[in-house]
């Protein structure tokens, strides 16, 4: 968030950005009031402090603080999704494009709005992450999976309402799931988000394997450098601009614009 950069460039201090984010997130629950029916606010208010807990996975309503039904939450999950707060991404088979019309709706997960705002409503410490980087974020896959949906969202084609879709096969001997599944042109490219160097791709080779016509090259967002072997494309988390930039001719336009 722009105050929480600011905050950081003038004293360094992950404290006072954590202060910033906390302020921030009960800004947002002042606001519920606001565009919630008075029935709706403690509905819209409970997915919107839960939303953090289930970054990267598969958003179940009964899974959520207490017992709850869909039919009593899924108008709070629409109404922080057409606010920007959260965003869906859908299951899809991704057998063909558009990717949405083989989309499930009622399977996804929700990417939060920013992810140091998320880490700030789950108690995260930043003196931690100065201690002791390498064990500081038990969610720390979650966590780099969310960013890179964030920048895809950011980087998104401006006239066009964005959408995230991502892929999982349930299986009896082999669960697999890719996490971003983007078009480009007349093709999907899988992604698969890694928040080190290492990782099995397992999934992301089942689904090149399995969707070989429609789906030729994946792409994996990692702490490594830029690498292509065979059907593998890498890159750095950092770099999903440039990613997008590659596959979408009004994004790439965009960026060099502002060169």
């Amino acid at each position: 968030m722009p105050e929480a950069v600011a905050e950081w460039i003038r004293h360094e201090d992950l404290r006072r950005c954590g202060r910033v984010h906390r302020r921030l997130a009960d800004t947002y629950r002042q606001d519920f009031a606001k565009y919630s029916r008075r029935s709706q606010v403690k509905y819209v208010e409970l997915v919107f402090n839960e939303v953090p807990r289930f970054l990267g996975r598969k958003f179940i309503f009964a899974r959520l603080s207490g017992s709850w039904r869909r039919r009593d939450l899924q108008p709070a999950v629409d109404l922080l999704a057409k606010a920007g707060v959260v965003t869906p991404v859908v299951h899809s088979a991704a057998n063909g494009l558009p990717l949405g019309a083989q989309a499930a709706p009622n399977r996804f997960k929700l990417l939060f709005l920013d992810i140091g705002l998320a880490q700030a409503m789950l108690g995260f410490d930043g003196a931690a992450w100065i201690l002791d980087p390498e064990h500081a974020f038990v969610n720390a896959g979650e966590l780099a999976e969310s960013f890179v949906g964030q920048e895809l969202l950011a980087y998104a084609t401006p006239h066009v309402s964005p959408a995230l879709y991502y892929w999982h096969r349930e299986a009896a001997a082999s669960n697999a799931e890719v996490d971003y599944c983007v078009a480009a042109g007349h093709r999907i490219v899988p992604i698969e988000v890694k928040s080190g160097a290492s990782g099995a791709l397992k999934s992301l080779r089942l689904f090149l394997d399995t969707h070989k016509k429609i789906s030729p090259e994946g792409v994996r967002f990692s702490t490594l450098n830029y690498s292509t072997v065979d059907a593998l494309t890498s890159y750095p988390l950092y770099a999903v601009g440039s990613f997008m930039a590659g596959i979408d001719p009004d994004v790439r336009e965009a960026m060099l614009s502002l060169m």
